[in-house]
């Protein structure tokens, strides 16, 4: 006996982080969610955690350069929000693990903003990328829309050659 896993299970890891990636998500469990990170991140997660205001300041931008272990602390609630954690739940995960995509049904935040999530695998490519689509609409007195919007954050996971996850990095579209 060699030791190592059968390929299939090694193939099955992926889905099973996933689903330990999402309870400790929603347990707010950051030791466990941290376990799938490695610091500094890459991506746009300044821009998702930071006001726009603060983005556009000058003087932030040198701090901006890397998003460290303790950045990750502070604003561990911004980037899991409530409309990350409500949408990952609904995943369904034997499903995505079987179809390689999923997406859930849409949440209604309020009578103007909705949001879900997509799931997707790509075996070719050992990704796996969560989008949390949202819109809103913005209406006036008389019920016209005056402005309008819509966006997705995408979390993007490394499926490494052990079978299980590395988060790689966030997103902005929109």
């Amino acid at each position: 006996m060699s030791g190592s896993l059968p390929a299939d299970s090694v193939a099955r890891l992926w889905i099973e982080d996933l689903r330990l990636f999402r309870d400790a998500v929603y347990k707010n469990d950051t030791a466990t969610v941290k376990r799938f990170f490695k610091f500094p991140l890459e991506g746009d997660v300044w821009f998702l955690v930071l006001p726009e205001k603060e983005l556009q300041s000058n003087s932030n931008k040198k701090k901006w350069t890397a998003f460290t272990e303790k950045d990750f602390n502070r604003y561990y609630q911004k980037i899991f929000s409530t409309r990350f954690v409500k949408a990952f739940l609904k995943v369904k995960s034997e499903e995505l693990y079987q179809k390689s995509d999923y997406e859930t049904i849409e949440i209604r935040e309020s009578a103007t903003s909705t949001y879900k999530m997509q799931a997707s695998f790509d075996e070719e490519e050992r990704k796996l990328t969560l989008y949390l689509n949202f819109t809103s609409i913005e209406k006036d007195e008389q019920g016209e829309i005056i402005d309008g919007g819509e966006g997705t954050v995408i979390y993007v996971f490394r499926v490494l050659k052990n079978g299980h996850l590395q988060f790689e990095k966030i997103m902005m579209a929109g």
